[in-house]
């Protein structure tokens, strides 16, 4: 085995020791370097239209962001906090009144047994909302860590892409140099991508509720856009809280509500967003729910809204790395690297 290999082989190896060890680090660092690319979007055309320096022109993308964030919440807090409280008392309602439809049946009664809510004393209801200020707090803990890890990274990334360099062999330098853009571009990519393809989800999803009559559209549609960022499982946890509320309405009402999600759902997966990420290497969707099951089984929740961006990460890698480097199969431009 040559050093070049080598210290290829090192390098995997200490990340997928961190996975294996504190598997938060990685996955949240990763988080981090999404938030990098997505700053640096709107920052790289400002540089090009004004000629300012990196740093100041992510600083001025990040504070129109904050500024945008603050100025929506303040208009949508009232409206949302409204439909948000509504819907807090409107689901549990849904609930029992689904399970109570159900019983009505024969074969229903052993299925309203288990939608039936549990009922807990004071002590499992403390222990409840302990565990839930735990995790909320840990959530906020990490969320502070990503934006630190992506501002920093926005700000200065040769820094970081020189140090990743440093740790591989010389021989290695245009070959990583090639690897890391190629990464760029894929990440750049998705996050135009999902970006847009949580516009128009939420979109469609808003329009066809209000069309059918359910109540709290506005805070289901940005749910629903929120969800999406997690592809083929996000929309479906979405859709719950929107058919158990239509199941308030009439019997039939849920199975429109489940064709709004799915049609929106069809459109924005099937049509729009392949348009837009038409110059990436996108994942075959079948390969893409395995990312997706495997990074829940192995890092839960956070696992799966990165599988999507991490596995075509890893694709790139994969082909650059072990296809194109360890087994000398052509490039895109069928060129063969020469062994190291």
């Amino acid at each position: 085995m040559s050093r070049p290999q080598a210290s290829i082989l090192i390098l995997l190896g200490l990340v997928l020791a961190l996975f294996v060890f504190v598997p938060e680090v990685p996955l949240l660092g990763f988080a981090g370097l999404l938030l990098a690319a997505a700053l640096s979007l709107p920052a790289g055309v400002l540089m090009r239209w004004t000629g300012l320096p990196r740093g100041v022109a992510v600083l001025i993308v990040l504070l129109a962001l904050v500024g945008l964030a603050v100025a929506a919440g303040a208009l949508a807090a009232g409206p949302l906090a409204a439909q948000a409280h509504q819907l807090a008392e409107d689901l549990p309602r849904s609930f029992e009144t689904l399970r109570d439809r159900v019983s009505d049946s024969d074969w229903g009664s052993w299925i309203s047994e288990r939608l039936r809510v549990p009922e807990g004393g004071a002590s499992q209801g403390m222990s409840f909302l302990a565990n839930a200020t735990n995790t909320t707090l840990g959530w906020i803990g990490n969320a502070v860590v990503v934006l630190l890890v992506g501002v920093y990274l926005a700000l200065r990334p040769e820094v970081y892409v020189a140090g990743l360099r440093a740790l591989l062999h010389p021989a290695l330098d245009s070959a990583a140099a090639e690897t890391l853009e190629e990464c760029s571009i894929v990440l750049r990519g998705w996050l135009a991508g999902q970006g847009f393809a949580m516009v128009v989800s939420g979109s469609l999803i808003f329009a066809g509720l209000t069309t059918l009559g359910i109540p709290l559209a506005g805070v289901l549609a940005v749910l629903a856009a929120l969800l999406n960022f997690i592809p083929n499982i996000g929309p479906v946890i979405a859709a719950t809280p929107a058919v158990l509320l239509a199941a308030t309405i009439s019997p039939w009402m849920p199975l429109w509500v489940a064709l709004v999600f799915f049609t929106a759902q069809f459109i924005e997966g099937n049509i729009l967003t392949p348009m837009v990420q038409a110059r990436m290497a996108d994942l075959p969707p079948a390969a893409l729910l395995l990312a997706q099951v495997l990074m829940a089984g192995a890092f839960g929740l956070l696992g799966v809204a990165l599988a999507a961006p991490l596995a075509a990460v890893v694709s790139v890698l994969v082909r650059h790395i072990y296809a194109e480097g360890w087994l000398g199969r052509p490039d895109a431009n069928g060129r063969i690297r020469p062994e190291g």
